[in-house]
């Protein structure tokens, strides 16, 4: 069958990360399915589409790929609800391609709620075709923006995303959620549990098992110099946000004072809290905390290889009550690395994978005492007991996490409609 998947922020290999849209294509060509990304050309921190590329499907690495003009804009304001909204009208506009013969007729279309207005012309799109709608949700909209940005719950642009949300559940043939539990906030709101699925992000085992890609120079230096002094390295590789919160590690001086420590923590990557969190380190003289610039996801494979403790984490909010699927995660669990795991969603029912795998320590968020205790736990360790944590999160993600299962059952998710 003709599966269109439709996500804003899609990379194909030759730009960025592909991540999901990439991996689930894959997959599901494997077992048969004609896939078709529809992407924008623009988001916020990659480099534009070349507008010779513009309204053309073509092919990366055995997937096809359809771009969507969309304007290129800075920061988080009006911008970026333009582009959004360039997206929304290009993607309805695709029924000139498709009565043409230029695009084949989607059997199944699934958008991708990386923001809710790839809803509306998905489902105008499967009305005129007859196609069934798939309404994947990364994220909660609008309840991420209450929750994490802060905006008024009587805003007008949560209300209007608030009448999307609660007809896309209505509407959908099928929700296909990233956490296990966010049926909790969608049934009241009008979804039907039959209709609920849940498939979280995953994992790819082939790129586990490439050649080792050489780091820069001043990561392993970094990072090795604190092995050799004998010392635990954990690493967190990623977003610097606020959603990260990575804010609460520097938070553990203000309990123990500045006194040395047998762990480093390595934040490596990019973002917007990450001068701030760098002022406070260097205004409030934190020597257990290093920065180390953004690497590519194929170098990440390799530092991850040097860590001895992983670390995720995130905001202590409601929202993270349904659940938690942050991709770092399957990396972590694949780099056979135990996990220091503070998310929201530790220790409740379904959510927390660290402890399903026996694969870390999960701890609450924001709790000094509970992150120190663990990181002390850590440090009491044996490298074997460490190595066995390690594992058990490896053996976890490729019996649960593996693209190669996700894909499987996104297919016959597709197949039963």
């Amino acid at each position: 069958m003709n599966i269109w998947y439709l996500n804003h922020y899609a990379n194909p290999p030759a730009i960025g990360i592909p991540g999901r849209p990439y991996a689930l294509a894959t997959n599901l060509q494997k077992l048969g399915h004609n896939v078709l990304i529809i992407r924008a050309s623009y988001y916020n921190g990659i480099q534009p589409t070349p507008v010779d590329a513009y309204n053309r499907r073509i092919r990366y690495d055995g997937i096809d790929y359809y771009h969507i003009p969309t304007r290129i804009y800075q920061g988080n304001g009006l911008g970026r609800l333009l582009n959004m909204l360039d997206y929304s009208r290009g993607v309805k506009k695709l029924t000139i391609k498709i009565d043409k013969a230029e695009l084949p007729t989607p059997d199944v279309l699934i958008p991708s709620c990386v923001h809710p207005l790839v809803f509306p012309p998905a489902l105008f799109l499967s009305r005129k075709y007859n196609a069934k709608l798939i309404y994947e949700v990364r994220d909660i909209w609008p309840l991420s923006l209450v929750e994490l940005l802060g905006v008024p719950s009587y805003h007008p642009l949560v209300l209007w995303f608030s009448q999307i949300e609660r007809k896309a559940y209505r509407e959908a043939d099928a929700v296909v959620s990233l956490v296990p539990n966010a049926f909790e906030h969608m049934g009241p709101l009008g979804l039907e549990k039959r209709k609920f699925h849940f498939i979280p992000n995953g994992i790819d085992r082939q790129e586990w098992i490439t050649s080792p890609v050489a780091l820069p120079a001043e990561h392993e230096k970094a990072i090795r110099k604190i092995k050799e002094e004998g010392k635990l390295a954990v690493l967190y590789a990623g977003a610097h946000g606020p959603p990260n919160a990575l804010d609460q590690i520097l938070d553990l001086a203000q309990i123990t004072g500045n006194k040395p420590r047998p762990y480093h923590f390595f934040f490596i990557g990019d973002g917007i809290t990450k001068d701030k969190l760098m002022r406070r380190v260097k205004e409030e003289g934190i020597s257990f905390v290093s920065f180390l610039p953004k690497i590519t996801k194929a170098q990440v494979i390799s530092v991850l290889d040097l860590a001895d403790v992983c670390f995720v984490a995130s905001q202590k909010k409601d929202i993270y009550k349904y659940g938690a699927s942050p991709n770092k995660l399957g990396d972590y669990f694949m780099s056979a690395k135990p996990v220091l795991n503070a998310l929201y969603s530790a220790g409740r029912i379904n959510n927390d994978y660290v402890a399903q795998a026996k694969a870390g320590i999960s701890v609450e968020p924001y709790n000094t005492r509970e992150i120190e205790t663990a990181l002390q736990h850590f440090c009491a360790m044996t490298s074997d007991e460490r190595r066995q944590m390690g594992e058990n999160g490896r053996s976890y993600a490729l019996q649960n996490l593996d693209w190669e299962v996700l894909g499987r059952r996104y297919a016959l998710l597709c197949e039963s409609l």
